[in-house]
């Protein structure tokens, strides 16, 4: 096993895993499975005004910039 991961190569029950768990169909099932918390996906125009308000605050706290020494 340890020979295909340095060439690349994924085992089989590992990739199928992987794939299992990236399925959109499985993802729920396995995130309540393990606990997880599951953040729903925002629709467009929420996602645009939070991105827009990160970016206020950011600018807002951002340094205005170094005073020039003479």
């Amino acid at each position: 096993m340890a020979k295909r991961d340095r060439a690349g190569q994924k085992p089989p029950v590992a990739e199928f895993i992987r794939q299992f768990i990236s399925a959109e169909d499985n993802r729920h099932h396995v995130h309540k499975l393990l606990g997880l918390e599951v953040e729903p996906e925002l629709p467009p125009t929420l996602a645009s005004l939070l991105e827009a308000i990160g970016k206020a605050g950011r600018a807002e706290y951002a340094p205005q910039g170094r005073a020039r020494r003479r």
